[in-house]
Order: C-alpha cells, then structure tokens, then sequence
C-alpha cells in the first residue's frame, strides 16, 4: 500500500520505529524489574534474556525492512507481521504483571492505532484481532468467569472501534495521496509540455523577430535606392550636359541654370540622408520644456505657409508645468506632423493643436494636432509610418516615421486617426 511506503521507506522513519519500540521494551523490563517499583511474579534472569530476544528480533527487522522490495505486497505483509509480534511482546508483559489488570493494556491501543494508519482499514481490524486473541490467551491462566467475560470482552472490544475509524481515515489520506501524486505527475508533465512550447514560442518569436528586421531593413534599402536614384540619374545627365555646354564654350548665364538644378538636386539627397540619420539616432537628452513655448517656435516656422494657404490655427493649450523631455526630438515630432497637415491643405483649411493632462492614463499629456485635408485612405494609413510610404496627397518621405520614431524614443506614444473627407487627427501622449 502507499501508506505503508510513505510510513517506512526512509533511514531516517526506520530508525524512529526502531528507538521507540527499543525504548518501550526496555522501560518494560526497567518496570517490571527494578526494586520496589512494581512487584511482578517474574524471573529476573528469564527477562532478561527475553529481554536480549525481544531487542535481537527488532534489530533484524530494522534490517530486512532494506531488502523488501517498496510498493509490493511484500512490504506491506511485512509491516503487518512487524505489529503482529508489538502485540506478542505486549501480551508477554500484561502476562507477567497481572494479566487483565495489567498497567501495559494501553499498549494495545498504541499498536493498533499505528497499524490502522500504516496498514489501513482490513490489516488493522485483523491486528486488532491478533491483539485480542494474544490478550486472551497470555492471560487465560488467571481465570475467567462470567464476570471476566463481559470484563474481557469490554476490554477487547474498543480494539476495534480504534482499529475502524482510525483505518477508514487512512484510507482516505492514502486515496487523496494517490490523487495528488496523480495529479502532480499530470502537472509535471504538463509543465514540461508548457516549457516545450514557450521554447518553441521563444525561437519562433526571435526567428520572426529577426526575418521582421531582414524585410524592413529590404524595404528601407529597395526605398533609399529608389529616392536616390531619381536626383542621382539626375544629376548624372546634366552633368553630361553642363560638359558638352563647357565644350561648346557656353556662357556663364547659360550654364547657371544646369547649376542651379545640380544644387536642389544635392539638396535632396542631403535631405534624405539627414532624414535616415535621424531615424538611426537613439540618443536622448532630458531637460524641462514648456510645451506652450515649444509650439510656438514650431508654429513660427510655417508662418509663411500658413498664411500662403489661408490656414485657420485653433490653439487650446492647459496651464501646465514645464515636463521632462528630449526638446529637441519633440520639436522634430511635432514640426513634422504640423508640416504634414498644412501641406494636405493647399486650399485652406483648420490647424487645430491641443494639449491636455489626459483623463484616462495618469501622469499623462495628450497632444493632439487635426488638420481638414481630404484625409487618408485605409490603404494608406496601415503604411502610413513605414519610410517613403504615401500620405495621401503628400509625397513619400520619412517625415511621419521620423516623427514616430522620436516620440516612441522620449517614452512616448504616437498614434493617427483619419476621416475621408473630414481630416486626420495626431495624438501623441507623453509621460509627465
């Protein structure tokens, strides 16, 4: 039985069993022996090589119990056999110190009931039984009447209602024992399967990861190439021009405007390179900026832009104190968005710019920045932050990814909402 393993398959259990049933035997003898102590009507030198039997008998127990195979039948007969013989020393020690009236009749109880938890409810009944039958027997001789019958039997009898509920009980810890080392070994392998999978997860997620990294870095290289050939083709043919106008001997005025393009094409290509130099950079450096201050000094950039296209700027800026934040990235942030917006509304339109402590996310600026342009499609807005991407009616760039780019850096969040025909909505939300 389970029981019986978890009770008796240490060193450490046995070698308990074996103090205690060593140190009730000898406390025995030191009773029935010792001078003025209890008067028995026992040989003190056949006790005490009773004694020597007793302590040889519990010695070799101690160490058969290593060569019985656990979990097997074995074990367990051989636990019941190991009380059957505590209740034989017993009922040698009730004999010889007064037999029914004997002080070592509690000894039963504690045999007993340490066999119903060991051996469960059909062993410990039959202990009991053993119990009874050595308890009778050992004290036959001192006669027994009517009267010792029913004394007898008043005696026996709470041998089983011991050995029953104290039985039934172990039984019941031996199934829920069994059910949780059920219920373990599931969880174990369980377990094991989980850590399969999260490993399993974990590479996919890196080798996802890593192929995500591979086409955006394609993508940005396919896009790079495509921006630069263009002026680069450019810049090639009126080189070639420029040359054969030089060899011609073509006057300076003539060769000015062949210049004037080689420039705003070197301009381009500076641009662009600037541009991806901004998105490579990580660096950040925090100081307190006053945002009403910051959009000022943007908004003071498209002063001629706006008023070009006959813009309406509504401002709604809370009283706030200063933040903590990269000054510098914000602004390109905030001057890239406000630079997409305007350039959506070449024939008028509203530059609305809000900034607010959010009411949902503490410790949160909600900067929100509309335009109303024609807005962007869906096709569109799902690119809308991946370099050189089409906004709309604006040109491929990288204005909006730079600008995410900086926001996400500084610890922020930028997100955009358009309407066909009604506009777009940036909202960035910063850390306080």
């Amino acid at each position: 039985m389970v029981k019986t393993d978890y009770f008796a398959e240490t060193l450490k259990t046995n070698l308990l069993i074996l103090f205690v049933r060593l140190l009730s035997v000898s406390g025995a003898v030191i009773w029935v022996t010792y001078p003025n102590l209890y008067i028995a009507n026992l040989n003190k030198l056949q006790i005490i090589y009773v004694y020597n039997i007793i302590i040889y008998i519990y010695t070799a127990l101690f160490i058969i119990r290593f060569f019985i195979p656990k979990h097997t039948t074995k074990s367990e007969i051989f636990c019941f056999f190991s009380f059957v013989f505590d209740q034989i020393v017993i009922s040698y020690f009730t004999y010889n110190t007064g037999g029914f009236s004997s002080p070592f009749y509690s000894g039963y109880f504690v045999v007993i009931t340490l066999s119903a938890f060991v051996l469960g409810t059909r062993l410990s009944l039959l202990v009991a039984l053993f119990g009874a039958v050595f308890y009778v027997l050992f004290n036959y001789s001192y006669g027994i009447g009517f009267y010792n019958i029913v004394e007898v039997l008043y005696r026996i009898i709470p041998f089983f209602v011991i050995a029953f509920p104290t039985g039934v009980l172990s039984d019941l810890a031996e199934k829920n024992l069994e059910e949780i080392k059920s219920l373990n070994e599931e969880l174990k392998d369980k377990n094991k399967k989980l850590g399969d999978s999260l490993f399993k997860i974990e590479r996919m997620q890196r080798q996802l990861i890593k192929r995500e990294k591979e086409n955006a870095l394609l993508e940005l290289t396919e896009s790079v190439a495509h921006r630069l050939r263009n002026p680069l083709m450019s810049l090639g043919g009126m080189s070639s021009i420029l040359e054969k106008k030089l060899k011609k001997g073509a006057k300076g005025e003539e060769l000015m405007k062949y210049v004037e393009y080689i420039k705003s094409e070197s301009k381009n290509i500076s641009e662009i390179i600037n541009n991806l130099l901004e998105m490579s950079d990580r660096e950040v450096e925090l100081k307190f900026v006053k945002l009403d201050v910051l959009i000022d000094a943007v908004l003071s950039e498209f002063d001629g832009d706006i008023k070009k296209n006959n813009i309406k700027v509504n401002l709604n800026i809370e009283s706030m104190p200063p933040i903590r934040t990269d000054e510098k990235k914000l602004k390109i942030a905030i001057h890239n968005i406000i630079d997409n917006c305007i350039k959506v509304m070449k024939n008028g339109g509203e530059l609305s710019i809000s900034i607010v402590q959010s009411k949902n996310l503490r410790n949160t600026i909600e900067i929100t920045i509309s335009d109303t342009g024609p807005g962007i499609p869906r096709s569109v807005l799902k690119n809308i932050f991946k370099p050189f991407e089409s906004g709309g009616t604006v040109k491929k760039g990288v204005g909006l990814p730079i600008a995410k780019h900086s926001v996400e850096i500084i610890g922020g969040e930028l997100y955009i909402e358009s309407e066909i025909g009604k506009g777009t909505t940036f909202k960035i939300l910063l850390p306080m």
